[in-house]
């Protein structure tokens, strides 16, 4: 039976088709059209998306079941949209989807058999300055407590079905907060009307562009080599390298820019894409020239829809002017450059380069093997270059002041600033630009205000949840990417005392800088709950193609969470380490590693707190 879609959704399927070179990569796209105005994806739905682009039926039915946000069911009356950020779960003392969940029935992802309430995630960022925080419709609650959520959930089953859905736009101008010193990514946030084409241009946007085509491609690669830019998304690999593996004859390249941050502990990306979207637009333009691509992505975490859509009015509005869809003069001749925007739809994986790639191609998101890396064979097949939202923001300053201004501005090799996104127990949570070498300490005394009710530090998540924790006396070292792996100031993580982690070659694991998101906890947190959090989150994301993060990080959930719970066992922490030490190294994406270099660290740093769980009525130093 045919699907009744109205003719503006046919529309708008038939425009986002012509945006591929294939119709299966339109998939994704278009099954958020079809839910968008159908509610839920039932099985006519699925049978409609496969025949308007000729699919199997069973490819669609594969796609819609591995991404969280397309729902089978019709939505729930309540849409709740929970805060599970671990600097909120610190910040609160409990998870919050974890109560919500037990208390539903459910799970992320679900709804309740009456229909009543369905779960989702959400990042609130400073919002955890508040307590818990959940959206239900269009109302955002905070400062929620156990027993204040509690109330909540009892008093929204007898509301009818609130006035619209949806989290949201991040008010960017409240995250970012100010301070001294030279802003490249976040300089413009605050300008009234920043938004607007014209605003921006005021503010000297799209000179950058104008002077880069000008330029030779190459020279414009060699300033983003000189300028020692380093991927601001986890790996911090040299941008102007990367783009260097691009094969010379290559007749075709793509540009993807990767704006799905997921990452817990993460949110710069977030208040970077609603605080300037025309930068991010003009640093894609920019680098795209300079690889020869005249077709670039830009791919969106899906639950960032209120941040697509700002996103997207930029993108509109460039092109209204003409900046994009019309050929330029270059010193390379006529150059014209289209850009799409892609939102994914619910999955960690994607923030993996390869994963990210085969979504876009409208599969799922699964990892490829490497070699071939996608700079030699990636989207379509093609060349292609993946870049962190934060990186291409950087490029228009480089090309504008040179290579050798943004490298000055950093430290050691790694050029330019960093944008943190700080939460947890301090006075001032939020997104900072700041100097590259600062170190923890003066983050926390000089910039976040001090720890929260003047008490005392325990740890820290130095950059996303993946990256291994800090202790108390390791906050001396600049956060910086070399620093950070190599100052003899941070502790070697091991796999049980005096046994360092070995990740190969003998070099030894102590952090890494990551995506910036740096999680403050004080004295008075449960380790191991958080750490346990963080193990579940792994846990749901594995995509399943690996065994050993597959069934590992269900393991490190389970056992880690009874532990937490105090219904541990004798050899539990043991365990652990031997669980986390078997799926590190055998994945074929990093998704293992970001599970188990942090339950290395934790057990590394803080194993009293784990030994007490299993002794009752024992404290934990």
């Amino acid at each position: 039976m045919a699907i009744d879609l109205s003719l503006q959704t046919r529309q708008s399927i038939a425009r986002v088709r012509g945006c591929y070179p294939n119709a299966r990569a339109a998939l994704i796209p278009v099954l958020h059209l079809m839910q968008d105005e159908l509610g839920h994806l039932s099985d006519e739905s699925l049978a409609e998306a496969a025949h308007l682009l000729d699919l199997p039926l069973s490819h669609v039915f594969g796609v819609v079941t591995f991404y969280t946000m397309f729902r089978r069911e019709k939505p729930a009356r309540h849409r709740l949209h929970v805060c599970s950020n671990i600097g909120c779960v610190a910040r609160c003392g409990y998870d919050a989807m974890e109560h919500v969940a037990k208390r539903l029935g459910i799970r992320p992802g679900q709804s309740t058999a009456d229909g009543l309430f369905s779960l989702d995630e959400d990042d609130d960022m400073i919002g955890c300055e508040q307590g818990a925080s959940l959206v239900a419709g269009s109302t955002r609650h905070r400062g929620l407590t156990r027993e204040k959520l509690d109330r909540l959930l009892d008093e929204l089953r007898d509301q009818p079905e609130p006035a619209g859905h949806g989290v949201e736009p991040i008010d960017a101008q409240a995250v970012f907060r100010p301070t001294p010193g030279e802003k490249i990514v976040t300089k413009n946030i605050g300008v009234p009307g920043i938004r607007k084409l014209a605003t921006y241009r005021a503010q000297g946007g799209w000179v950058a562009f104008q002077k880069a085509l000008a330029m030779r491609r190459q020279a414009i690669v060699d300033e983003v080599k000189a300028s020692n830019l380093r991927g601001r998304g986890g790996a911090g690999f040299y941008t102007g390298m990367k783009w260097g593996f691009v094969p010379k004859d290559a007749q075709r390249v793509y540009l993807v820019c990767n704006a799905d941050e997921s990452e817990p502990g993460t949110f710069k990306d977030r208040v970077l894409i609603a605080g300037d979207p025309h930068l991010l637009v003009e640093g894609v333009a920019v680098a795209a020239y300079a690889l020869g691509c005249t077709h670039a992505y830009i791919y969106v975490r899906g639950e960032m829809a209120s941040e697509a859509k700002i996103l997207q009015a930029a993108i509109d509005e460039v092109y209204a002017d003409g900046l994009l869809g019309k050929a330029h003069a270059s010193v390379t001749g006529p150059y014209a450059l289209d850009i799409t925007l892609h939102r994914g739809a619910g999955a960690y994986i994607c923030g993996e380069e390869t994963s990210l790639l085969d979504s876009l191609e409208g599969k799922r998101g699964w990892p490829r093997m490497k070699p071939p890396f996608p700079a030699a064979r990636g989207l379509f097949g093609q060349p292609t270059i993946v870049n962190n939202v934060e990186t291409l923001m950087n490029v228009p300053e480089i090309v504008s002041r040179g290579g050798a201004y943004f490298a000055k501005l950093g430290m050691g090799k790694s050029g330019g600033t960093r944008v943190l996104s700080v939460s947890g127990h301090i006075n001032r949570p939020g997104v900072y630009e700041l100097p590259m070498g600062i170190p923890f300490r003066q983050l926390i005394d000089e910039y976040c205000g001090g720890m929260l009710g003047g008490r005392k530090l325990k740890g820290i998540i130095p950059g996303g949840s993946s990256m291994p924790v800090l202790d108390a006396s390791e906050i001396d070292v600049p956060i910086e990417f070399d620093a950070l792996m190599t100052d003899s100031r941070i502790k070697d993580v091991e796999t049980s005392p005096g046994a360092p982690f070995d990740m190969g070659g003998g070099k030894r694991l102590k952090t890494m800088a990551g995506s910036g998101g740096v999680v403050i906890f004080d004295e008075t947190t449960d380790v191991v709950a958080l750490c346990a959090t963080i193990m579940r989150f792994y846990a749901h994301e594995s995509c399943g193609q690996c065994t050993p993060c597959r069934e590992g990080t269900a393991w490190l959930a389970r056992v880690c969470s009874r532990l937490a719970e105090g219904e541990g066992r004798p050899g539990d922490v043991e365990l652990l380490a031997s669980i986390a030490h078997g799926i590190a190294g055998n994945t074929i994406c990093p998704l293992g590693e970001a599970a188990a270099w942090p339950m290395l660290a934790f057990l590394t740093k803080f194993r009293a707190d784990f030994a007490a769980k299993l002794e009752p009525g024992r404290t934990a130093p």
